[in-house]
């Protein structure tokens, strides 16, 4: 019994170091002296340029439609090869007449606009599904209305796929207005996924903003969660590449406070539990690097939790067999109490690197809470606004 005991103890503080440190460390060693994946700066003539359709789902987006609509106006691509289709899921708000009044600016009258009001709430994949039956150019672009979209975003974006692997383009992810411990994060996550981009594939992509080939949409089950993951893995799955490209931005603008992010987190780790078990094919062997990647990045985030858990209550059950062990329980009690006293007092707020492992551990909290609503529920009604 003790030696299964010291197995799983130790099995699970590995496989915990190993997902924050050894993996992270992996990856700047493999990835050492690869050329960056940034905007390709060749001027390609306009009318080589494919032709894009824009798709924006809102869902009672009114504080934020105006901003979207102006920013699209901005967008440095020709206008006759732009198609751009805001999808709106039964908005019970004045997403749809703000929309159309912005339309009618001077600076947005070229734009080849459209606004299709759907009137029932029926879920951002549904509206996903529907608005690609409209879809008749070779790239797709999926955005956010709260996130602007760097100028020349398309161009970019664009002249990335003339490499005949790529498959989908996503961008680099930032905050306007982060809480505490946020912007860290993101700027860590951001910088992981160039690394995997640089190796091979980037998981997934972020809704902000990213661009893939039409033709290789695959319709999305109703219940998926992180359509922004499931969408572009499944293009992984038929060989193509996802690379992320650092002079493509998308800003959020729409702020968050702590409960808005938690329930945040809970909804995207059910989504990790779902896409793990849908994408299992992608452990493959034959995938190679996005294998590796796959198991190191997200399937072992899903564990996270449960290793953090197994840890505690194994170490517990070890106490009496080595003055280590109590040494170690110690050592995790107070790094739990000072993690809890950061999260409710702000006690390191000046500590950027404490913010980000107290954020962390929000997540991982929070990543629990949703697994566990995954795994007992197993069903998700239509979006709504956290």
């Amino acid at each position: 019994m003790t030696s299964a005991l010291l197995v799983i103890h130790g099995l699970a503080i590995i496989l915990i170091l190993y997902h924050h440190i050894v993996y992270p460390l992996l990856l700047n060693w493999l990835t050492r002296g690869k050329p960056q994946d940034q905007g390709i700066t060749i001027d390609m003539p306009e009318n080589n340029l494919p032709e894009i359709t824009i798709l924006i789902p809102a869902h009672n987006e009114a504080q934020w439609i105006a901003e979207k609509v102006l920013n699209l106006a901005t967008l440095d691509y020709p206008q006759d090869k732009l198609t751009i289709l805001i999808l709106c899921d039964g908005c019970t708000d004045n997403t749809v007449d703000i929309a159309k009044q912005y339309t009618t600016y001077p600076e947005c009258q070229g734009l080849n606009l459209h606004i299709i009001d759907f009137p029932e709430n029926r879920g951002k994949v549904s509206v996903i599904n529907e608005g690609m039956k409209f879809v008749k150019t070779e790239l797709v672009a999926m955005s956010d209305v709260s996130a602007l979209i760097s100028i020349d975003a398309l161009k970019l974006s664009a002249q990335k796929f003339l490499d005949p692997e790529v498959g989908v383009v996503n961008s680099h992810y930032q905050l306007y207005n982060a809480q505490d411990g946020e912007q860290s994060y993101w700027l860590y996550q951001s910088k992981i996924k160039q690394q995997e981009s640089l190796l091979a594939s980037t998981l997934g992509a972020h809704g902000a903003f990213y661009i893939f080939r039409s033709k290789l949409f695959t319709e999305l089950e109703h219940d998926t969660i992180n359509d922004d993951f499931i969408l572009p893995m499944r293009i992984v799955e038929q060989g193509y590449k996802v690379k992320q490209l650092k002079d493509v931005h998308a800003l959020e603008l729409e702020a968050s406070c702590n409960t808005m992010d938690q329930q945040r987190r809970k909804r995207i780790s059910a989504g990790n539990i779902q896409q793990v078990m849908r994408l299992k094919s992608l452990l493959r062997p034959k995938y190679k690097q996005v294998a590796f990647l796959f198991a190191s990045g997200k399937a072992l985030r899903v564990a996270i939790p449960f290793l953090m858990i197994v840890t505690y209550l194994s170490n517990a059950m070890l106490l009496s067999k080595h003055s280590i062990f109590v040494y170690e329980f110690i050592l995790q009690n107070l790094f739990y109490l000072l993690l809890l006293i950061e999260i409710r007092y702000g006690f390191a707020s000046h500590n950027r690197y404490i913010k980000m492992v107290s954020y962390m551990f929000r997540g991982h909290l929070s990543g629990l809470v949703g697994a566990l609503d995954y795994l007992i529920h197993r069903h998700r009604k239509p979006w709504k606004k956290v």
